[in-house]
């Protein structure tokens, strides 16, 4: 067999292979919080992960979250975040609340809500 009859037997059964790469693009997140933990085609443990597109999964962002298992973006009019009153976190005085104390009555926290 000279080169030529080799070539032409190489290119017919390399067309005849036909490999399909078929990746399953998956977001691991924090069920609690719907923080990403991270973007992966490989199967890790837990069930906390949604299926994305390539797009996405070649995007990586990390500033997203996943609500309801839909991803929302944290730069979007569908959500706000607003200062409460709470049983935890930071104190402040009684008379001013612009003012933070160490022993504080008044103790408040930041909520995000988001629109349905």
């Amino acid at each position: 067999m000279d080169s030529d009859e080799f070539i032409k037997l190489f290119n017919q059964t390399v067309a005849k292979v036909k490999i399909k790469v078929d990746y399953e693009y998956k977001l691991y997140y924090n069920i609690a919080t719907g923080k990403p933990i991270e973007y992966t085609t490989d199967a890790l443990d837990g069930e906390n992960y949604l299926v994305i597109t390539k797009q996405q999964y070649a995007e990586g962002r990390y500033d997203i979250l996943v609500i309801d298992r839909e991803i929302r973006t944290l730069n979007t009019i569908e959500q706000w975040t607003k200062l409460v009153p709470s049983n935890e976190g930071i104190s402040t005085r009684e008379d001013n609340i612009m003012i933070v104390a160490d022993n504080g009555v008044n103790k408040w926290k930041l909520k995000t809500y988001y629109r349905d």
